[in-house]
């Protein structure tokens, strides 16, 4: 699968920041289900954009280090056998 291209209007730093956060999640093996990382990074970057964020290379650090978070709670959520981290 290819991924998805991301464009924003209304801030091309924006499309930017996707596509470098993309590029290094791929690089790095972060990547399982593209269709995930696609919807997560599009989501994170438009937000960031909605809240007046104008560089690239910050939107990218943050969406990426947004990702790799969600991707560990996720795999502990799943290694814990649904459990949430502090639960009983």
């Amino acid at each position: 699968m290819t991924h998805v291209l991301f464009s924003d209007y209304r801030n091309p730093a924006g499309e930017q920041a996707y596509e470098i956060a993309w590029d290094f999640l791929m690089r790095t093996g972060a990547i399982c289900d593209e269709f995930e990382a696609c919807v997560f990074l599009a989501q994170r970057i438009a937000m960031m954009v909605e809240e007046g964020q104008t560089n690239r290379i910050r939107i990218a650090n943050r969406a990426i280090s947004d990702y790799q978070r969600h991707v560990d709670e996720r795999d502990e959520f799943i290694r814990s056998g649904g459990r949430r981290a502090g639960g009983h």
